[in-house]
């Protein structure tokens, strides 16, 4: 009878030490399967706050890069209005209304882009002469530009 108790307290234990080992692996099975729905949503806030405050700079660089380039691209204008004027003794008026025609006309190759964001043109008055950067596209956060002859950059309200 003794021995049956104590055969009987071995099952048992040994029973109870495996149900602890099931246990702690389905616990340990659980917690290495995946992420939980919170945390995911958490990850998803803080890509989407990420995103509002970076898009918004991020286009605010594109914008400022491409008023540089017109910018840099109306005192090259000036520039060769400058040795066209040296050469001929009047300034490319007529022949430089657009960006093709300044292309030809002035740079005598493709210095301009023609597809780009901002249209070129020379426009003369009394004084002189006006290299004039357009934004092609209304409704684009971009600003008109233009340069006088004697090199005073404007932006949008004062230029023609």
């Amino acid at each position: 009878m003794v021995h049956r108790n104590i055969l009987q307290q071995v099952v048992m234990i040994t029973s109870l030490k495996s149900n602890k080992i099931r246990s702690y692996l389905h616990c340990k099975a659980r917690l290495s399967a995946g992420f939980t729905l919170i945390e995911l949503l958490i990850v998803v806030a803080i890509i989407g706050i990420l995103s509002a405050v970076g898009i918004p700079a991020y286009n605010g660089y594109i914008n400022s890069t491409k008023e540089s380039a017109a910018k840099n691209d109306i005192q090259a204008i000036a520039l060769m209005q400058a040795d066209y004027f040296s050469d001929n003794n009047s300034y490319c008026i007529k022949d430089c209304t657009s960006s093709t025609k300044i292309n030809t006309n002035l740079f005598n190759k493709n210095t301009l882009d023609t597809s780009g964001d901002y249209e070129y043109k020379v426009v003369y008055h009394d004084s002189g002469f006006e290299a004039v950067a357009s934004p092609r596209k209304s409704g684009t956060n971009l600003s008109k530009y233009c340069l006088t002859q004697n090199n005073d950059l404007n932006s949008a309200a004062s230029c023609p």
